[in-house]
């Protein structure tokens, strides 16, 4: 019987970078859900703005996204996907260090402003990621990998809306505090990511 997978995918000198690769993956799409999710109880329920200002305003992360994709795909030759990449989660970091300790007085279009460092950071990210998982194995396992990419970028967007969204609701009494714990949450597991990007970056050169 044939796994879903090829097992060759997951061999012993590739195994840890590739589980590696995909667990920043999923950091990054659990980010991007909080991301996605947070903004819009900031300005509308903290700061009591309409829908329309908040639609702009959460405008900050996609557009610096698609900006910086363009731009960091031009700069990146194919080899340095492991520097962009841990590049990425070091500008969404400092995005996230920004959110969660920006106060409830702040001003709107300083939360827009560290959403736009988030897209930068996403932009740098999230296609040197994509392309670092896509050279792993051979062509004949490129839409298993695809596959799995894209099942674990799922899972994990999911995850993030579920967990800030039960976060939210279990303190809808005290939603600064919420909102705080949320961004933390998620600094914590990007924090972690560069910590282990870093180590298995070393793994691989010596590979």
């Amino acid at each position: 019987m044939s796994s879903c997978f090829p097992i060759s995918i997951f061999s012993f000198t590739t195994f840890s970078i590739t589980n590696a690769r995909l667990l920043s993956s999923s950091v990054f799409c659990f980010a991007s859900a909080m991301i996605f999710l947070l903004p819009p109880f900031i300005f509308e329920e903290l700061m009591g703005l309409n829908v329309g200002i908040t639609g702009l305003l959460v405008l900050g992360a996609p557009v610096g996204l698609v900006i910086f994709s363009r731009i960091s795909g031009k700069l990146n030759d194919g080899h340095k996907n492991s520097m962009f990449s841990l590049l990425g989660l070091g500008i969404i970091a400092i995005s996230l260090l920004g959110l969660a300790f920006s106060s409830q007085q702040a001003p709107a279009i300083l939360i827009t402003f560290f959403l736009f460092i988030y897209g930068i950071g996403g932009g740098f990210f999230q296609p040197a990621s994509i392309a670092a998982i896509m050279q792993i194995g051979n062509n004949k396992n490129q839409s298993s990998l695809g596959a799995l990419q894209r099942m674990v970028r799922n899972i994990a967007i999911a995850s993030g809306t579920a967990i800030g969204s039960t976060i939210i609701n279990l303190l809808s009494q005290k939603m600064v505090i919420g909102i705080r714990i949320s961004w933390i949450i998620t600094l914590f597991f990007v924090l972690i990511i560069i910590c282990l990007s870093r180590i298995f970056n070393r793994k691989e050169q010596i590979i």
